[in-house]
């Protein structure tokens, strides 16, 4: 019976040791956690030719609203809108009302002076009477000039009619501004642009006008012409810069032959920079940080993913020219998602 009870003590302790041990073998299989995997990509130092671009309004090369001198009557408009006019034509005829007043004019007081000069030369009138008339004689003479050349306006470049600001039988008043907006307010008859070149002006910043300064070739393209694409140059940069804005207007030239661009349209502009370096990054390395305008990728250092804030300098297409990365560190170029700062990972690619 001893034997039995001995035997049955020795079994029960075995068994229960075997327990322990399958237990104490199983908790490490359970305490390992799986590392992310990532591939990386090497950051490297290239040359780029940088691209700054602009949007802007076209404008007439030239603008002027003719009008006469003196208030009158429209009588005649030789040119439609839209009609090219050579230097020196008469565009607008006005009524002859005024002249022949102040030929009418002229014509009393030259009688009275030739009277007034015969009494003045028998010694019945002094000669006082006489200057006086003389003087009256050549305003009158000059009226006449004045009123004469104020019946024609004249076209004083070559150009284009771009709007009657009046029409025939219509009142010229001295006051007589014109709505159009975009364009010159002034007072006129005739709304006259030279089309044959145009400005596409642009606003830029403060910190780019250096940059663009000694540019000579600029891409321009209309928005109602997209396929089409126009040389253009500086011609000139506004002196002062905007406090509000901090930019300044810069006027680019174009050569508008053809008449296909019209001002008021919208053009876009693009000014390549001389090559400069920056390290390039894949585009797919960026990360852009939810609700704000800041970007971020991950660069590996012994099996680590460290978290790098970075600045976009340039789009690439597949890549991105950035700061904020030194050339030469492994950036993750995919399974960044799956990554937070001071991560170890496995690299599937190194």
């Amino acid at each position: 019976m001893k034997k039995l009870l001995i035997l049955f003590t020795v079994s029960v302790l075995l068994f229960s040791g075997c327990l322990e041990k399958e237990e104490v073998q199983e908790q490490p299989a359970a305490a390992v956690e799986k590392k992310p995997v990532v591939a990386v990509t090497e950051a490297k130092e290239e040359k780029y030719s940088p691209v700054l671009e602009f949007g802007g309004s076209f404008k007439p090369f030239r603008e002027a609203n003719l009008s006469a001198r003196m208030p009158g009557k429209i009588k005649k408009i030789h040119y439609r809108e839209g009609a090219t006019v050579q230097k020196g034509s008469v565009i607008v005829t006005l009524s002859g009302e005024m002249a022949e007043a102040a030929e009418a004019e002229l014509e009393a007081v030259e009688k009275d002076y030739e009277r007034v000069k015969d009494l003045v030369d028998s010694g019945v009138l002094p000669q006082q009477q006489l200057d006086h008339l003389e003087a009256k004689l050549n305003a009158s003479k000059a009226k006449v000039k004045m009123t004469k050349e104020n019946m024609e306006i004249i076209a004083p470049f070559d150009g284009m009619v771009a709007e009657h600001m009046l029409r025939e039988g219509e009142e010229f008043m001295l006051v007589n501004p014109g709505l159009t907006p975009g364009f010159s307010h002034a007072n006129g008859i005739i709304r006259f642009m030279d089309l044959n070149r145009l400005f596409l002006e642009i606003q830029v910043d403060e910190k780019e006008l250096p940059l663009i300064q000694k540019i000579k070739d600029i891409e321009v393209v209309a928005d109602a012409y997209p396929d089409t694409k126009i040389k253009g140059k500086i011609y000139a940069t506004e002196t002062l810069v905007s406090v509000i804005s901090r930019t300044a207007v810069v006027k680019i030239e174009i050569n508008n032959a053809k008449k296909l661009i019209k001002p008021g349209m919208f053009g876009r502009v693009k000014i390549s920079l001389p090559e400069v370096k920056a390290v390039m990054v894949p585009r797919l390395a960026v990360a852009r940080q939810a609700g704000t305008n800041q970007h971020y990728l991950f660069v590996i250092e012994n099996n680590v993913a460290l978290r790098k804030e970075v600045e976009i300098l340039e789009d690439l297409g597949d890549f991105y020219a950035v700061k904020g990365v030194e050339s030469g560190e492994m950036v993750v170029s995919a399974g960044k998602t799956k990554l937070r700062d001071n991560v170890p990972v496995t690299v599937s690619n190194k």
